[in-house]
């Protein structure tokens, strides 16, 4: 671990260094079909590190990051429940191969030698990229509604919806529907969800600001869990923690069904958002089931422009 400040970082000179004999060939994760379900309504946290998150995270950030996920355990869930594990796979990783087992046994020229892993596309998740498409598609659609309405009518027009209607454009905010095709997307059952409500993975834009209080107040705290603090947790007994974690599952649980019934299944979300009482800071947007976290990340890019203006990546950014 580079970030680790016990671990011995000293190169012999030399000595080749690992790079230079060995190369990553693929990240592969083994998902556990019959604990998927409890593990994804888990509130239990884990500590790797600095970092702590919950079970929940864990398996969806693994999953998020593989080039092959391993659906093991398949005999031990029914044909529907594979089918949607799978489903919830494929939308958390629309790029991922994914191979059934029952025992791990698996073929290994599919997981091996399989020149899969890119560094260059574990850079850009692909919800970011989505993202930065549905931000060129709106301008595109909008560009091509004006010209053609100020042609006719000599005004503008206010879009509400695209051609072909994954994209609702309110004239405030935007909705991208159905970002998360992939290559698996046409082989895939059609999960319950997706036949009941019809949309499988969305982008939300807005170039305005939450409300400080109504965001908790009607969205976050109704329909989301948050995980007990480090700090409070070293304070605990082994005992206390247990029944911390146990009521804590009970409201979560409670939670889940009051979310699924108001909008669906959400898997997982994840982003940046502005809150209009903090203008210069980035507000962190992650969950992963039934557990919701929203932090201060660091300052605007516009804010910090001397860090990157006159730089290679200015024209990026």
């Amino acid at each position: 671990d580079p970030d680790d400040p016990d671990a011995d970082h000293e190169h012999i000179e030399g000595k080749p260094q690992l790079g230079e004999v060995a190369r990553l060939d693929t990240c592969i994760t083994v998902v556990d079909s019959a604990e998927f379900y409890n593990n994804l309504a888990s509130m239990k946290t884990y500590e790797q590190g600095e970092t702590v998150g919950t079970i929940a995270e864990l398996m969806m950030e693994q999953v998020e990051f593989s080039n092959v996920v391993v659906v093991n355990k398949g005999d031990l869930v029914s044909e529907e429940q594979k089918a949607d594990i799978i489903g919830k796979i494929v939308l958390l990783n629309p790029r991922a191969k994914v191979i059934e087992s029952v025992q791990s046994k698996v073929n290994v020229m599919e997981i091996l030698n399989t020149r899969m892993f890119k560094a260059e596309d574990n850079k850009v998740e692909f919800w970011m990229k989505a993202s930065k498409d549905a931000a060129e598609l709106v301008e595109a659609d909008a560009l091509e509604c004006c010209i053609t309405s100020v042609a006719k009518d000599g005004k503008k027009c206010c879009k509400s919806k695209s051609k072909d209607g994954k994209l609702i454009n309110s004239g405030l905010s935007q909705v991208q529907l159905d970002v998360a095709a992939g290559t698996n997307t046409k082989d895939r059952k059609i999960t319950r969800h997706e036949a009941r409500f019809g949309i499988t993975s969305f982008i939300y834009q807005a170039r305005r600001p939450f409300h400080p209080g109504r965001l908790p107040d009607l969205f976050l705290e109704p329909y989301f869990s948050e995980v007990v603090e480090e700090d409070e947790e070293d304070k605990m007994s082994e005992e206390e923690k247990l029944v911390v974690l146990q009521k804590l599952q009970e409201d979560a649980a409670a939670k889940q069904v009051k979310r699924t019934e108001a909008m669906g299944q959400l898997l997982r979300s994840k982003g940046f958002l502005w809150i209009a009482t903090s203008h210069d800071i980035i507000g962190g947007w992650q969950q992963a089931g039934n557990v919701m976290s929203v932090q201060a990340e660091s300052p605007w890019m516009c804010e910090t422009r001397e860090m990157w203006e006159d730089t290679p990546s200015a024209e990026q950014i």
